[in-house]
Formats: structure tokens, C-alpha cells, sequence
């Protein structure tokens, strides 16, 4: 089974949430991301919450949280693990019926960041991480838009937090991944169909394009641009 080694669990991104919330949503990005792969035994809580920075009692609440969702499995006995069966799109989009306010805020604080993320990353990438950028848009031997929501949103999440880390700003590649874990239930919301998948991976490759142009410009409008269809798109939905 699956553990945690090379996973980076804390401390916790903290926003202006209940602490137990916060719990909960950065530990269901690692999860959507991948970071945290189905089958993945969770540390002991007592060394989890020392991890996090957060009372035992508060991380107690978010894996309860979780459980009920049905992303992870919590046994007397053996600890809590990442369920094998991870239902990321039922689970998210059953809790995302009731919080369009939220969603929309996540829109408005990517449009306001990822557009600078990008117009620097197009100045400042290297080879490897464009070669990383390429990887995640096409992992196979040709361009293909990803069959589930899980494996989109897994793409996706790396896709955008790979281009923070291309800034060669350390705060910016933090921020990055913040955004990253603030925003993980509006990006999933935008993979739950085949369409939101196929304008994700058109939206992706046009922001890679500009940036292995190094193009600075077109790299923002890209991401603006990109940022405008995903919002218009779960605004549609809504």
C-alpha cells in the first residue's frame, strides 16, 4: 500500500475559512492532484496534525468531512487512507450545487493572478519545464483531451501550478499553489463534462504555445482568455 513519503502534506495554506475546512480542501487537492494517489495510508493523526499545524480536533473534523464524501477510508484499527476508489466528481459536484458565490470568487481570483503568471513564465522558463508543460498537455504520443474529470483535473491542477513554478519566483510558485488548493472544487466543477474537459485542453494549448514562443503578451491574453471560457462556462452550467 501506498504511502506518504513524497508527499508534501504541511504546513497547511491557511485562508480566512474555519481551520477544519482548510484541512479538508488541501488535503483533497493533494488528492485530486495525484500527490496523494488511491490506496495512500495517511500518517497518524497525532503526527498529521503536528504536520499541518493544526489542532488534532480540527483535523479530526476534516477527515470526517472526507469520509463522508468518500475520499478517504477511516478503520479502527488502520488508520485513514485515500479511498481506492476515489469518487471525485460525484462526491465534489454533489457538494458544489449550493456554492455558485464561491465558485465564481475563484474565477475572479485567477483572472486577477494567472495572467501575470504567465506573461512571467514566458520570460523565464527553461527547457525542462517547458519540456514539463508539453509532458502535461500530451502525455501520450499525440494531444489528447483526458476521458474522466479526475485525470482533466489532475492535468490541469499540475498544468497551472507548473507554470507559477516557471515564474523563478519562489513566493509566486507558493502562490501558485495556493491558488491551486483555494480553487481545487470550481476547477473540478469545469472537468465534470466532456465539453468543459475539451475547452480546458484547448485553453492549454494555446497558453503553452505563447509561452514556447516566449511571448510574454500573447501568454497573458492566453491565460485571460482561457480563464474567460472556464467562467463562462460554469456560469452556463449554474
Amino acid at each position: 500500500m501506498p504511502d506518504t513519503a513524497n508527499a508534501d502534506l504541511g504546513p497547511l495554506p491557511r485562508t480566512h475559512a474555519l481551520v477544519a475546512d482548510d484541512i479538508a480542501r488541501h488535503l483533497e487537492r493533494l488528492i485530486v492532484a495525484g500527490d496523494l494517489p488511491a490506496g495512500t495510508s495517511l500518517p497518524p493523526e497525532r503526527t498529521l496534525a503536528q504536520t499541518l499545524g493544526v489542532s488534532r480536533n480540527a483535523l479530526r473534523e476534516a477527515l470526517t468531512s472526507l469520509t463522508g464524501l468518500g475520499l478517504v477510508e477511516r478503520r479502527q484499527g488502520s488508520g485513514t487512507r485515500v479511498s481506492e476508489t476515489v469518487p471525485l466528481a460525484a462526491a465534489l459536484a454533489g457538494r458544489m450545487r449550493d456554492v455558485a458565490a464561491e465558485l465564481r470568487t475563484a474565477a475572479e481570483f485567477r483572472a486577477v493572478i494567472e495572467p501575470q503568471l504567465a506573461r512571467l513564465a514566458a520570460d523565464r522558463i527553461d527547457a525542462r519545464q517547458l519540456d514539463g508543460l508539453r509532458a502535461l498537455l500530451s502525455p501520450g504520443t499525440a494531444p489528447e483531451v483526458p476521458a474522466g474529470a479526475e485525470e482533466s483535473a489532475r492535468r490541469d491542477i499540475a498544468f497551472h501550478t507548473a507554470i507559477a513554478a516557471a515564474t523563478g519566483n519562489s513566493l509566486l510558485a507558493a502562490l501558485g499553489e495556493l491558488t491551486a488548493s483555494w480553487t481545487v472544487e470550481a476547477r473540478l466543477f469545469s472537468h465534470l463534462d466532456e465539453d468543459g474537459r475539451r475547452l480546458s485542453h484547448e485553453g492549454h494549448a494555446r497558453i503553452l504555445a505563447a509561452i514556447a514562443d516566449r511571448d510574454p503578451e500573447a501568454a497573458e491574453d492566453a491565460m485571460r482568455r482561457h480563464l474567460s471560457e472556464i467562467r463562462d462556462l460554469v456560469d452556463r452550467v449554474l
